[in-house]
């Protein structure tokens, strides 16, 4: 293969790589990438090359941050070197706008934020202990960092992932379009690809959706909700919050939903696509073990497991 088709198919490989990782993308552009990739043997080598050097990539250090936000000024170029240089795979979910907008969609401004793969804790104002999930991104009030009036509830946001907290005081998590509200209990809060999640344990509290009358949670229970009403789930408390000990408890969970918790944990792209869309799952998952949940969903259900190296395809 000649140098400049060799050059050509590299950068359309990275261009696929990032294309893939914007979960919006639909059947079309996977049917699009396989006949790119099929379409000729230098395609597919500079995707399994690529694929290679990604799959020996750490995830971002420390001081990635300022490089990230760089290239994020200059998406098209800023990209390619990125992903030359290896500082980081969250720079492959940037699509084709950049800008400051999407330094904010992807979170990298949020008040705290995870990788892939890490958990992480803090400790709020009023001594509350924050954990939460892979691959999350929460922000905290204006209000609550300025301190706001005495006995005020702090307030998080959590654009993605999920969150515990043991509340010491009153505290408010907005979450996939609802507000949760709370004072001494310990609440499980998240997203589980369009649905929101939430469980509470020691007291009650209370789900906001826009538009409905308040759901008062006991002690004990755990929902689902979405902008249609917020339902009972079978899920225990310990369920609910089985993330913390590297596990995933589905009940009934859409097999896209799956592929979004597992996307927390590891840096391929994993793509649910077809009638598998349409397929529901339940059991017990370790996040971890990829493969091992892949061949319980290929053991339970009529679909099938593609691979193109880091990518995978259910259908």
């Amino acid at each position: 293969m000649s140098s400049p088709a060799r050059s050509r198919a590299e950068r359309t490989a990275i261009d696929w790589e990032v294309r893939l990782r914007d979960p919006d993308q639909d059947d079309r552009a996977l049917a699009a990438f396989r006949q790119w990739h099929d379409g000729a043997p230098e395609h597919a080598a500079a995707w399994a090359s690529l694929q290679d050097r990604l799959g020996r990539m750490r995830g971002p250090r420390a001081g990635d941050g300022i490089a990230m936000a760089r290239a994020l000024r200059h998406p098209v170029e800023e990209r390619r070197r990125a992903l030359r240089a290896g500082f980081g795979m969250a720079m492959l979910a940037v699509s084709g706008a950049g800008g400051w907008k999407l330094a904010n969609e992807l979170g990298y401004d949020a008040t705290w934020r995870s990788g892939v793969g890490e958990h992480g804790a803090a400790t709020l104002a009023d001594g509350s202990a924050l954990r939460f999930d892979a691959g999350s991104r929460i922000d905290l009030a204006r209000a609550s960092r300025t301190g706001g009036p005495a006995g005020a509830p702090i307030r998080l946001h959590l654009r993605q992932g999920q969150l515990l907290v043991s509340c010491r005081g009153p505290l408010t998590v907005a979450v996939a379009g609802a507000d949760i509200g709370c004072d001494g209990a310990e609440l499980c809060a998240g997203r589980l690809g369009r649905r929101g999640i939430v469980a509470v344990r020691g007291a009650g509290a209370s789900l906001r959706l826009p538009g409905r009358a308040p759901v008062a949670l006991a002690s004990g229970t755990a929902y689902t909700f979405d902008g249609d009403g917020a339902e009972a789930s079978p899920l225990s408390f310990n369920a609910a919050t089985a993330w913390t000990r590297g596990m995933l408890v589905a009940d009934r969970l859409p097999l896209p939903d799956l592929a979004e918790a597992f996307g927390r944990y590891h840096r391929g792209i994993l793509r649910v696509r077809g009638a598998a869309a349409e397929h529901v799952i339940s059991g017990v998952f370790r996040l971890a073990d990829l493969e091992g949940a892949l061949r319980q969903v290929a053991g339970v259900l009529p679909v099938q497991v593609a691979r193109y190296g880091l990518l995978t395809v259910v259908e």
